[in-house]
């Protein structure tokens, strides 16, 4: 149960860490600076832990080589979602991960879910599609849509080897050692210009302590409960989303009330599923 709750937590960590980037977006900030900012910001948080629960082997090597390539093109393509869509429209099609998450963890993890828990899965991901107002037309009409699905695909598959690493070593090892990794990978798409001069923009500073704490709070979750409940769990982050997006981006937001009901509904059945 307790992987449930640090889920639904670090669900409002990345919904937090999603507005801020939203709103740099919208003040004219490269969306590859932001997007790199948060990891360098989040490894120094992160180090005393990365330190002192030091387990670095050759499996955790051989897992990077799968999942870094991929975990950048999906950070790209993310945030590229998030500036080329409306925030509230972009992570309607981010809903479907739980679904991708639980086809990758049969594969590599012989997870297996149970019926009622595949009925909390479905449930969370139509409340979701619900709250944004889902829209299947949005995929030919804004190209942010394409590179949400794409992000998500990849997102998907990385959070199953994601999980292979941590059980070769451990989640506060894991959370620092991402962030050191994907400060480097990521710095590689930063345009020069952005860098020359910088702009110090307070925002920056949350946008990493929210990534760490996210970072942290869902790799510990995922040692804990089976990943495809991990995934369907943090997609409570949309209802922060809407909210943030209706009262403070000024974004259109509908069956607000219907769409959280459903999430509700659906991480009740997970819970239920998990003994609680």
């Amino acid at each position: 149960m307790i992987g449930l709750l640090l889920a639904f937590i670090s669900s409002f960590f990345w919904a937090t860490n999603d507005y801020f980037t939203k709103r740099l977006i919208n003040k004219g900030y490269d969306e590859n600076l932001i997007l790199w900012i948060r990891f360098p910001i989040a490894t120094l948080i992160l180090t005393p832990l990365g330190i002192y629960f030091w387990d670095f082997n050759l499996k955790l090597l051989t897992y990077t080589l799968l999942w870094l390539p991929s975990e950048v093109i999906a950070s790209v393509l993310f945030v590229k979602a998030i500036k080329y869509a409306p925030l509230s429209v972009a992570m309607s099609f981010y809903s479907f991960m739980p679904f991708f998450s639980a086809f990758f963890s049969f594969l590599l993890l012989e997870e297996r879910i149970s019926l009622l828990g595949f009925w909390g899965i479905c449930l969370l991901v139509l409340g979701s599609l619900l709250l944004t107002n889902f829209s299947p037309k949005e995929f030919v009409l804004n190209r942010g849509i394409l590179y949400m699905l794409l992000s998500t695909l990849l997102f998907g598959f990385n959070v199953v080897i994601g999980k292979l690493s941590i059980l070769e070593t451990n989640a506060y090892f894991f959370s620092w050692y991402y962030t050191l990794l994907m400060s480097a990978a990521t710095f590689l798409f930063v345009p020069k210009g952005s860098l020359k001069n910088p702009r110090i923009e307070p925002s920056f500073l949350p946008l990493g302590v929210f990534f760490a704490l996210g970072d942290i709070l869902y790799n510990y979750s995922l040692e804990l409960i089976p990943t495809s409940y991990v995934a369907s769990v943090e997609r409570v982050s949309l209802l922060m989303v809407l909210i943030y997006s209706k009262f403070l981006l000024k974004e259109e937001a509908k069956n607000m009330i219907k769409g959280a009901l459903l999430m509700f509904l659906g991480s009740v059945l997970i819970a239920l599923d998990l003994g609680f």
